[in-house]
């Protein structure tokens, strides 16, 4: 019976609370190629009127033998060792695709925060006190200005009024401490 009224207590507590859902996912892999055997480099024109280097070899990650193919196309301005160096890059590449063992971590975290001060005002009516992150920035207006000697802000605050929704707009003004109050909402 005890428990059971634990749990209903803990009820109101969770259905106040802001939750958030965080979802993570982390792919770690680590290819090392330690030899590469047969690698030969070809280089031919295209019918666009451009070259092309071909690199192809055998690559060794662990015990196993890998087919490396990469190619890449330039105008022929350049030479032909750096466009082949792109291309044996683009062979290895092909190698760890095919070697990859991905390790594949997914994480969900609910997290549910109570504090007042974290979550947006309910509502901006005149007398609201509140942090300043509570408040919605106008933004149209988003310059502090003074009036009488304090600080004060322009925000807007949506309500339903019947079956539609109304943006009004309305001053906050800092209180001594980090907190601010609405002065005016129309």
């Amino acid at each position: 019976m005890k428990r059971l009224a634990l749990v209903l207590a803990a009820i109101p507590a969770l259905v106040a609370a802001e939750c958030v859902l965080q979802d993570r996912t982390v792919t770690s892999h680590s290819i090392v190629i330690q030899e590469r055997s047969g690698m030969r480099q070809t280089v031919v024109n295209t019918p666009e009127n451009t070259k092309r280097c071909i690199v192809n070899f055998r690559a060794r990650v662990g015990s196993a033998w890998y087919t490396a193919t990469g190619q890449y196309d330039w105008a022929g301005d350049r030479p032909a060792n750096e466009a082949c160096a792109v291309a044996a890059a683009r062979a290895d590449d092909s190698v760890h695709s095919q070697a990859i063992s991905q390790h594949v971590r997914s994480e969900k975290v609910m997290v549910c925060n109570d504090q007042e001060s974290l979550s947006n005002a309910k509502t901006a009516t005149p007398g609201t006190k509140g942090q300043l992150h509570q408040f919605r920035p106008h933004p149209d207006y988003p310059n502090r200005f003074w009036h009488n000697g304090t600080q004060c802000r322009m925000i807007l605050d949506s309500a339903w009024t019947g079956r539609d929704i109304h943006t009004y707009q309305g001053v906050i003004c800092q209180l001594q401490d980090s907190n601010w109050v609405v002065v005016d909402k129309f």
